[in-house]
């Protein structure tokens, strides 16, 4: 197949019609002041040609080489309305498009902004997490769109989780080695910079920066004089996660000394968000120094890092839902008069860059980063040794089992006792803590080298060349936080009573220390990236190909009572080699209708957390992992007409050889024990349509229109493995293979697999505006628990039926929750000011106007229902049905600015 496709791109691009050349050169001006505006963005799109510039100091901009053809020109940049004409080069005519008038419209400045609040893209490490955050602006009316309005009630574009969408930093890839996600708080506040990402591809379209995965990639240029010029002061109001936010920018822009700074700060902050319980204290910081030393050299230095410390929320069963409402939290309780919440998330992992600019000649260039980030993440949570569990959620407390309902309705059985625990702890003969607070806490440190040339053999054929190399060392432990009145944590493991540490038996953790685990994971990743563009006069193919080295290996500090030849010291070396190959075939019918179609097939080495599934404890993991097999194609007719602008796409993708990992309580027929839950050889499907029109009706009035339709589905079964150390301690194993689980068919989880979108913007000549979008979620589906699809479920030890067990009753618990169909409206409106040579503006935005709070954004099966007789059992099943996050009901957030 791969040769198929390659041989296939290379007899197509074969196709190349040589034309006469001219140059095309114009100044942009403030159709206001007749000032020249320095720093936006030309486009030219058409016949052999897809090329951008900037425009310099006096607003000058050319294209040199121009074939014959029809052409649409295009002049767009912060706090200008977009400026576009069509071009016709003919008899090898120069063209000079003299003065070019672009009209001041400051609102346009925030186009792009992040107004989604961080509980949105709060779990970054959760697939169920919202990736429309890192979508920002888009010219692609699906895009744009589907990011902001239907992506606020996390519909996933194209079903995809956030971790096959790559983002870079000035070409270095962030997303994390665990869990292979880019985690979005490293630049939580920074809007200013990251607004407008310097390039931001779609689907699996080709990038000229990394070959990407499935949902596309993102790169940020941080060089001071690719941004705004000047200052800006900003406030926000919300009622989300956060309440209040401020953010300051400076930036200079590129002075004739050949020096550019730039400065961004904000802070976000809430006593309490709109989860009972929650509060968020966040701070952000942005250094851009660029040093022009002459016409080929360019040297920027960057630093950013959002220390960030948020309480958070609970997942739910309908059960307390029905009882508490949808902002219940049973993380917190009263202490001294205040809410304490157990559950706290500090990070704080800040990025230090140096990337040189060489512009060898006007058509090659070669962009070199070194980068160094470190820095922690943690998150705590309630521990317990040989004592009583006090969450309200655990299962003896809750209403169905305690029969305590007027306890949950007061107060005084929903929420955290801790004076309890205090007093608990005071009673400890011994004086060790048998409660206390414990973060789960990942410290990284990571060195990059990236490099990316980039060439013009010829008007018709473009070149690039990248390699990128990291190398990351993990350290990963539990740390005492708060012994809440005792004096140390035991060395020993709370369920099982054997010792953490074998070299040190007899220790005790103190506050700061480190218990429970302690270890590293270390990992090297290179690869090498190359892509050709042949541009034709009907026909633009674009080849990319990459090749990938991977390398884990584990370092145990602790040799664990259970595990002690499989957990200290270093573990077996890991090694991966992949490769993928795409194409992108663009079909230029006209200057205004496109056929485009991409086409990828690669393989992804596992992430750690795949490598070793119980990471904490031993460095065993599953015979036979392997790559990831991912292949996806999509088909578009793409509409581009002044006043009209519409794509249709079909598109479909198929992974193979993936893991999922789940941790849980397994209450089953043959296992009653806490594991790790490990599916192999994992086969997801994903076919469907995205439309999308955009229409101006009259000047001042735009209507959208979107829609996706997709099917999301396990397409194989899987095999089926526990970790647990119980095998361990009872049998001398780490894991068992329980054969298949039966999952094929079934829906993905995660969020809507269906949406519809109709907006209509009203832009008023005098700078103001008001949008108003409806928007309906369809085909939500409760992920499954895999024990349950598995011959355990149904089976005795010795392989045999369980009594009781009938097919109408197994195909009815088997039966996949699915949500409701949700309807949600959208209102914003917003107005700019002129003053002087200043300007300002305020805006705001109210998701969910009709205060809809039955909207159950994602939900999974609890693991814990692993026997038949259970299952059916209906006091059991309100216990432990579906946890389920709920959406927000009714959001607003507001803005004002200054900008000077």
């Amino acid at each position: 197949m791969n040769k198929l496709l390659l041989s296939l791109s290379l007899f197509i691009t074969t196709v190349v019609v040589i034309h006469a050349q001219v140059k095309i050169n114009g100044v942009v001006k403030n159709g206001s002041t007749g000032e020249e505006i320095y720093n936006l963005t030309v486009r030219l799109n058409g016949g052999l040609v897809n090329e951008a510039v900037i425009t310099d100091r006096i607003g000058y901009f050319q294209f040199v080489d121009i074939p014959e053809g029809e052409y649409k020109l295009q002049v767009f940049g912060v706090g200008y309305d977009l400026f576009e004409k069509d071009i016709t080069v003919t008899n090898g005519k120069e063209i000079d498009l003299g003065d070019i008038s672009l009209t001041f419209n400051p609102n346009t400045a925030e186009i792009g902004i992040i107004t989604l609040s961080d509980d949105e893209l709060s779990d970054d490490e959760s697939s169920t997490a919202s990736n429309s955050g890192i979508l920002q602006s888009s010219r692609d009316v699906f895009a744009r769109v589907s990011a902001y309005e239907l992506g606020s009630y996390w519909f996933r574009q194209r079903g995809l989780d956030n971790k096959y969408t790559d983002v870079h930093f000035n070409g270095v890839r962030m997303n994390k080695i665990d869990n292979g996600r880019a985690t979005f708080n490293n630049w939580g506040g920074l809007n200013d910079v990251t607004r407008r990402p310097d390039e931001l591809t779609y689907g699996i379209e080709p990038s000229s920066y990394a070959f990407g995965s499935l949902g596309g990639v993102t790169n940020f240029d941080t060089r001071p004089s690719t941004m705004r010029k000047g200052s800006s002061l900003a406030y926000s109001s919300t009622n989300r996660s956060y309440k209040n936010r401020i953010m300051f920018t400076y930036n200079t822009g590129l002075m004739e000394n050949g020096w550019a700074f730039m400065f961004s700060a904000s802070k976000r902050w809430a006593d309490e968000g709109i989860i009972k319980g929650t509060y968020y204290d966040a701070y952000s910081y942005f250094i851009g120094i660029e040093k022009k030393i002459n016409e080929k050299h360019t040297l920027n230095f960057t630093s950013f890092g959002a220390p960030t410390r948020r309480a958070v929320g609970s997942a739910n069963t309908l059960e307390i839902v029905d009882l508490k409402g949808i902002y219940y939290n049973a993380y917190w309780g009263w202490q001294d008069g205040e809410k304490r919440n157990e559950r706290i998330r500090k990070i704080f992992e800040p990025m230090n860059m140096l990337t040189h600019h060489w512009n060898i000649n006007n058509k090659t260039k070669l962009v070199t980063t070194l980068s160094y980030q470190f820095g922690k993440d943690s998150s705590s949570k309630l521990d317990w040794y040989n004592a009583y569990n006090p969450s309200p959620l655990y299962y003896k407390n809750l209403p169905s089992q305690a029969n305590n309902t007027e306890e949950w309705l007061n107060g005084s059985a929903s929420q955290i006792n801790w004076n309890s625990l205090y007093d608990y702890n005071k009673g400890v003969k011994d004086g060790y803590s048998a409660f206390w607070i414990g973060s789960d806490v990942n410290k990284d440190k990571t060195y990059s080298a990236y490099t990316n040339f980039s060439t013009e053999l010829n008007p018709y054929i473009d070149l690039i060349f990248a390699a990128s190399y990291q190398k990351t060392k993990s350290e990963l432990f539990r740390r005492v936080d708060d012994l809440l009145g005792g004096d140390y944590v035991k060395g020993e493991d709370s369920f099982n009573r054997h010792s953490i540490d074998l070299n040190n038996p007899d220790m005790k953790s103190y506050k700061g220390d480190r218990y429970a685990y302690n270890y590293e994971i270390n990992r090297d990743y290179a690869d090498l990236y190359a892509e050709s563009k042949i541009k034709g006069k009907l026909l633009d193919v674009t080849i990319g190909m990459k090749a990938a080295m991977t390398k884990f290996y584990r370092n145990g500090k602790y040799k664990n009572g259970i595990y002690e030849n499989d957990s200290y010291g270093r573990s077996k070396t890991y090694d991966f080699l992949d490769f993928g190959i795409k194409s992108n075939f663009l079909l230029k019918i006209d200057g205004r209708n496109f056929v485009q179609a991409n086409i990828m097939y690669q393989t992804n080495a596992p992430t750690s957390d795949e490598i070793f599934p119980n990471a904490r404890v031993n460095d065993v993991t599953v015979d036979g992992v392997k790559s990831a097999k991912l292949f996806s194609s999509d088909l578009s007719y793409v509409l581009r007409a002044p006043r009209i602008k519409a794509r249709a796409t079909g598109f479909y993708t198929r992974t193979k050889d993936e893991i999922k990992k789940s941790y849980g309580y397994i209450d089953g027929t043959n296992d009653q024990i806490f594991v790790s839950e490990i599916l192999t050889g994992v086969g997801k499907e994903y076919i469907g349509g995205e439309f999308a029109i955009e229409t101006q009706v009259i000047p001042v009035l735009t209507i959208s229109a979107v829609a996706s339709i997709g099917q999301y589905i396990y397409k194989d079964n899987a095999d089926y493995n526990l970790y647990s150390d119980e095998y361990a301690k009872n049998e001398g194993i780490a894991y068992k293979n329980l054969g298949i689980a039966y999952i094929k068919n079934y829906k993905l989880g995660g969020g809507p697999q269906t949406g519809f979108s109709l907006g209509a913007e009203y832009r008023d000549p005098k700078f103001w505006w008001f949008g108003i979008s409806g928007n309906y979620l369809m085909n939500n589906y409760i992920d499954i628990a895999a024990y349950r699809r598995t011959d355990r479920f149904i089976k005795d030890d010795n392989g045999f039926p369980l009594a009781g067990v009938t097919e109408e009753g197994l195909k009815e618990i088997l039966k996949q929750g699915k949500t409701k169909d949700q309807f949600m409206l959208n209102l914003n409106l917003g107005k700019t000011f002129r003053i002087g040579k200043y300007s300002a503006g305020i805006s705001g935005s109210v998701n969910n106007v009709l205060n809809n709070r039955k909207y159950v954004t994602s939900g999974f099966e609890q693991m814990r229902t692993g026997k038949y007789s259970n299952a059916i059992d209906s006091n059991y099943q309100k216990t432990f049905g579906p946890k389920l996050w709920y959406g927000m009901g009714a959001t607003y957030f507001a803005n004002i600015y200054f900008r000077f």
